[in-house]
């Protein structure tokens, strides 16, 4: 199927979740310290990116939708960078300041492209109180899409809530999963866990066949529609319930350079593909060529429209 750019601006997709500043300290590390064994990083540069659902947003806005986030962030210099940031890519944003919060900040230190350390920064979770819950409702309305980007930091806390709203409004739904309780993700039409986040989902299992079993179980004790399994280099598996299938597609062989961001990529492309009525077996095969580019890309970054269509 063709993609025609024009449609892609006429839909809008709705992302909700944890957003974090992303801080990069590039340096050159030539000597130990004299006061420990540790080296010294003599710094270059610093680059201040959008992470965690911001990145989402962003790689969504990359691919020429409408976008609109609903968040929440401290009241805090490090928030008015985030929101400045979305602003200056046309992202709409619905992200409401809280005293009791610390905006989440995660500070790389990196010498030749190499990540010696990072250092995350963060304080009691965000919550979306009633207001923004009402703020979440009437943006889901005027949404094609819902993407839900679950970085464990709060803003998802009452997820099945707002997965429940998202059916009212017959609105579909993808949810990036964090966590051990399947039913947090209750009734989300595609889940996109990668390796680590589906086996804390399914548990302990002996072999690939249990490993399959597990998962159909966890998808129909919680009515999860579809899970689109990001396993790295390896690509992606799609498991539809209704059907119980399992399709495979196979990783790009090309050099692994950063994961960071690579499932934010792969929502990001699914979401923006089902907006325009694309199945989720072609989105699925887009969104692992998608995959395997950004991860030939240093840090947080976004996918472009050119690189995939």
């Amino acid at each position: 199927m063709k993609i025609n750019e024009k449609n892609l601006k006429k839909k809008t997709i709705l992302v909700v979740g944890d957003i974090i500043l992303d801080e990069y300290i590039f340096g050159e590390v030539k000597r130990i310290s004299p006061e420990a064994p540790v080296p010294i990083l003599n710094v270059i540069y610093t680059d201040q990116r959008l992470g965690g659902a911001a990145n989402v947003a962003l790689n969504c806005k990359s691919l020429g939708c409408n976008v609109e986030i609903v968040s929440v962030t401290g009241n805090d210099k490090e928030g008015n960078n985030l929101i400045n940031k979305l602003k200056e890519k046309n992202i709409n944003c619905y992200i409401e300041k809280s005293n009791k919060f610390k905006t989440v900040k995660k500070t790389r230190l990196i010498s030749n492209f190499q990540q010696i350390l990072r250092i995350d920064e963060e304080k009691a979770p965000g919550q979306l109180n009633e207001k923004m819950f009402k703020t979440y409702t009437d943006r889901a309305k005027k949404s094609d899409i819902i993407i839900f980007s679950d970085y464990d930091k709060g803003i998802l806390k009452n997820l099945p809530t707002l997965i429940e709203q998202a059916h009212r409004l017959k609105k579909i739904c993808l949810v990036d999963p964090k966590g051990h309780t399947p039913s947090k993700f209750k009734g989300a039409d595609v889940l996109t866990p990668n390796l680590k986040e589906i086996e804390r989902l399914i548990g302990r299992y002996d072999d690939q066949n249990d490993f399959k079993v597990k998962v159909f179980n966890v998808m129909k004790e919680n009515n999860i529609k579809n899970i689109v399994l990001t396993k790295g280099k390896e690509g992606i598996t799609l498991y539809q319930q209704d059907k119980e299938t399992e399709i495979n597609f196979r990783g790009n062989p090309s050099e692994v350079f950063d994961v960071t961001g690579a499932g934010d990529t792969v929502i990001s492309v699914l979401s923006v593909l089902l907006s325009i009525n694309f199945s989720l077996k072609k989105a699925c095969e887009i969104a692992n060529k998608a995959g395997g580019i950004i991860v030939q890309k240093f840090g947080t970054t976004s996918i472009k429209f050119e690189e995939i269509f």
